[in-house]
């Protein structure tokens, strides 16, 4: 899109102050190495499967980044992958048992790592009746073995499962199906960097993801619905115990980044000086750490 713009004003109120013009002119600089990674990585980087390293929490790690990996030769026809890609390869999130099997088995298959949020893959189809040979974009699903690695949403644990309305809880099937990239990434995106990747310009709102309450229930049942901290035991009382994020995002919701501790502990934390606990909670807080023989730090008395 062409662009009129006049400085016509402008010039004249330059020569009226006597201003000379600067000599500055507009040029273009080299991309940091981080984004120009990210750049490609949107894309999708051909690599080795030697190259993918297993980063935090056994998630897929490529030059410091976050990835996806997965096969581009699926080997499927073109109907199977815009159609049934449930029928097609799976895509990994983590180290996992098959990647295992792949490495150990000196696999040369055309790996891609990916860091595409929208949950599509080029992938190459092939017609064995014809011999035809193209690229297609595919939705891909989740290797099970990646999801019982990580234990998403309770895959492998059930008691770490989300309720339903119903009173029960996701099956295996349920958590496979309706895994999404998106959320997934979310949950992880600022756990891969030493020093901090977030700035004003890149970095999404820091604001508490859709379904927080449910990673909070899930996390805290995790932990037996103990503080870290002190000890207590607040089953009885579950809004008492809070789940805290140690780093401050609150976009990080990897269990490396959740504390689970009573309110009292969770307001002594470093910019939680605005959380009032209400002195009817202290006191409740108080009195089921005494009941469990438990003093104020933590210790058993």
């Amino acid at each position: 899109m062409k662009l009129d713009l006049d400085f016509t004003e402008l010039v004249r109120l330059r020569s009226t102050m006597g201003a000379g013009q600067s000599s500055w002119t507009p040029k273009t600089g080299p991309l940091d190495p981080r984004e120009e990674i990210r750049i490609q990585l949107q894309s999708g980087i051909e690599i080795t499967l030697d190259d993918v390293t297993r980063g935090p929490g056994g998630l897929l790690s490529y030059k410091g980044e976050q990835v996806i990996l997965y096969i581009k030769d699926t080997r499927a026809d073109r109907y199977t992958l815009e159609h049934e890609p449930e029928k097609s390869r799976r895509f990994h999130v983590a180290e996992c048992e098959t990647l295992d099997t792949m490495r150990h088995a000196g696999r040369f298959e055309r790996y891609v790592v990916t860091n595409r949020m929208d949950g599509r893959f080029l992938v190459d189809w092939f017609e064995n009746d014809s011999g035809e040979r193209g690229e297609t974009e595919a939705a891909l699903k989740v290797c099970k073995n990646c999801l019982k690695a990580i234990n998403w949403r309770g895959y492998e644990q059930p008691n770490d499962r989300l309720e339903l309305e119903n009173g029960g809880s996701q099956s295996k099937a349920d958590i496979w199906r309706e895994f999404q990239i998106s959320q997934f990434l979310l949950e992880f995106s600022t756990f891969f960097h030493d020093k901090p990747s977030r700035r004003d310009t890149t970095a999404e709102p820091n604001v508490y993801v859709d379904d927080w309450a449910a990673i909070s229930k899930r996390t805290r049942r995790g932990k037996n619905w103990t503080c870290e901290a002190c000890g207590v035991n607040l089953r009885s009382v579950p809004h008492l115990l809070h789940c805290h994020h140690k780093s401050g995002v609150v976009t990080d919701n990897t269990l490396e980044n959740l504390e689970v501790l009573c309110a009292i502990d969770h307001a002594k934390q470093p910019g939680h000086g605005h959380m009032k606990v209400p002195t009817r909670d202290k006191n409740k807080i108080v009195e089921l750490r005494l009941e469990q023989s438990l003093q104020a730090g933590g210790t058993r008395s």
